[in-house]
């Protein structure tokens, strides 16, 4: 199993579709916890963190032998998925919460709510456009952090700067995304946005 190791997400895709299941396995190992760990952040309960990075890795074990094929890196679709339940477990604990005679079917079917994903593309676009009010620097080293998931050293070796510099541009960033948003979303919108700009 340990040439496995060695071998891209991929490669391991492919193998779990002609039926190797100990590639799956490294898969598992390979994601499962930084899959937790992401989740515990938001939601703070280590059962409910459990639960979700679970019940996504379980989705792709039941996928294994299809024609799966994420676009982009596996990485980079797992950890959207991962946010996009975080979205709907906090949208289900809303809803829990409120009165129930809030919910008559008309409500139910309010297009804010109708299912994460226009959450979720909610969120990405009022995000995409207040990244685009950013200076360019400042847009790249926001990037590089939140979505490459580098360190400030990294970032700072990389664009020839300095760390405080890289930790000025974070800063800077994230409070004006903060800021800006907090005009244009519903409050358990901005919640879950907030979550993910904190890291």
């Amino acid at each position: 199993m340990k040439e496995l190791y060695a071998l891209s997400d991929r490669q391991l895709l492919e193998y779990c579709r002609n039926g190797n299941d100990k590639a799956f396995d490294v898969i598992f190992q390979r994601y499962f916890k930084p899959l937790y760990s992401l989740s515990l952040k938001y939601v703070r309960n280590t059962e409910v963190a459990e639960e979700l990075a679970m019940d996504l890795m379980m989705w792709v074990w039941e996928k294994r032998t299809t024609d799966f094929c994420p676009e982009g890196t596996l990485k980079a679709y797992l950890f959207r998925a991962i946010r996009n339940s975080v979205i709907s477990f906090f949208r289900k604990k809303t809803l829990a919460t409120e009165p129930i005679e809030l919910y008559h079917e008309e409500t139910m079917q309010d297009s804010r709510y109708a299912d994460h994903d226009q959450i979720s593309a909610e969120i990405e676009t009022c995000l995409q456009r207040k990244l685009n009010e950013l200076s360019p620097q400042r847009r790249k080293v926001y990037e590089m952090s939140r979505e490459e998931e580098m360190t400030y050293p990294q970032i700072a070796h990389k664009l020839n700067l300095s760390a405080n510099t890289v930790k000025s541009h974070i800063s800077f960033s994230l409070n004006h995304l903060r800021k800006s948003l907090h005009e244009h979303l519903d409050v358990t919108t901005l919640l879950i946005l907030l979550s993910w700009l904190i890291k």
